[in-house]
């Protein structure tokens, strides 16, 4: 086994445990992962505009509109008017949002405090430098895939004789 499948199976082993607790068996059963994380994005916002939700998720405007929907639909998300630009719609979290995105950061803060718990401040600060490292080599990746694309979709100039 080379080390990369090595780290993938000891990482699936361990990380199944916290991506799927007990805990998330009820709201999986109300919601998606893909609302889950978009009612948290508003959260973390307060309040968006479509376009500003769609670039924070890093979906496509018709995604992020059709889980919006959904949304709204379940009672979760509100439509309004931007107090800036009446002409402008933003959403925020119903007060039922707010219930459950409160409620997932508290379990989503019990595990971390459980990792952190048992971490000296040494591991602490490196754990945390690992993090930020491939954190910056996956921004790195897609801006330059994003790069490559605009690069494709640029209009070229044939010159004709």
């Amino acid at each position: 086994m080379n080390p990369y499948e090595e780290f993938y199976e000891t990482a699936f082993e361990y990380l199944k445990r916290f991506a799927f607790p007990e805990e998330w068996l009820a709201i999986d059963t109300v919601m998606s992962k893909q609302e889950l994380f978009t009612m948290m994005t508003v959260d973390r916002l307060k309040e968006a505009a479509m376009g500003q939700l769609s670039d924070c998720m890093n979906f496509p405007m018709s995604t992020a509109t059709g889980i919006v929907d959904r949304l709204v639909k379940k009672g979760y998300i509100e439509r309004g008017k931007s107090d800036s630009d009446r002409r402008i719609v933003v959403i925020s979290l119903t007060e039922k949002g707010k219930a459950i995105t409160r409620d997932m950061k508290t379990m989503i803060l019990s595990y971390i405090q459980k990792a952190y718990d048992v971490l000296d401040d040494g591991e602490r600060e490196t754990l945390l430098a690992i993090v930020d490292k491939v954190t910056a080599s996956f921004r790195k990746q897609e801006e330059e895939k994003g790069q490559d694309q605009k690069e494709r979709n640029q209009v070229r100039k044939i010159e004709i004789e």
